[in-house]
């Protein structure tokens, strides 16, 4: 077993968003979360990224708290793609990419081989490699998606959570991206779609 979530509730305020969740996702299995807009599913995947600490209840990682992770350690292990990741900086879509690689990275440590054929294999596995040196901003929001599930698989991690991963990609790319997590590749991926 890898994720699990125990009991979480999460408040914006002293609004209830998340309340009283548990779910286990076991090594290798693609689980979708589904419901109404506003009902918290994009607020548990933040809870369960690591990215908003529950105010009840915890979430392990192969039974460790991630609340007692450092945050370089568990960013090797989680990797989170928003469903509205966004950045007015123009950057290459290579470098946008890049940023996946830095948990693997001290504060002076060098790039590697082993990170551009990292970032590489991201971009080939959602078909953006050939828009590699394009600028951020020169791209579509389906383009840009793609972008961001690379930067996720760039920074190898052993879990993957996607908020509305179809979000913004046409028919060709959804069915592309849908093949894409189900490979067996080691990974468990959360994802939920707009109902």
């Amino acid at each position: 077993m890898s994720i699990c979530a125990e009991n979480i509730t999460w408040k914006a305020g002293k609004k209830v968003i998340v309340n009283n969740v548990s779910l286990r996702v076991p090594r290798g299995e693609t689980v979708g979360l589904l419901g109404p807009n506003g009902c918290g599913k994009s607020s548990l995947l933040r809870v369960l990224a690591g990215l908003r600490r529950p105010d009840a209840g915890r979430v392990t990682l192969d039974g460790q708290d991630i609340a007692r992770m450092a945050k370089k350690q568990l960013a090797r292990r989680v990797a989170f793609v928003e469903q509205h990741g966004m950045t007015e900086a123009n950057m290459r879509v290579r470098d946008v990419v890049r940023l996946g690689r830095i948990p693997h990275h001290s504060p002076f440590s060098n790039w590697s081989a082993q990170d551009d054929e990292a970032i590489a294999a991201a971009l080939q596995r959602v078909a953006m490699l050939e828009k590699s040196e394009q600028g951020w901003l020169s791209l579509s929001g389906g383009e840009r998606q793609r972008v961001h599930i690379a930067r996720a698989l760039a920074q190898s991690p052993s879990e993957i959570l996607l908020d509305e991963p179809t979000n913004h990609l046409d028919i060709h790319h959804q069915m592309q991206l849908m093949q894409l997590i189900s490979e067996p590749a080691g990974n468990q991926h959360c994802g939920h779609s707009r109902s």
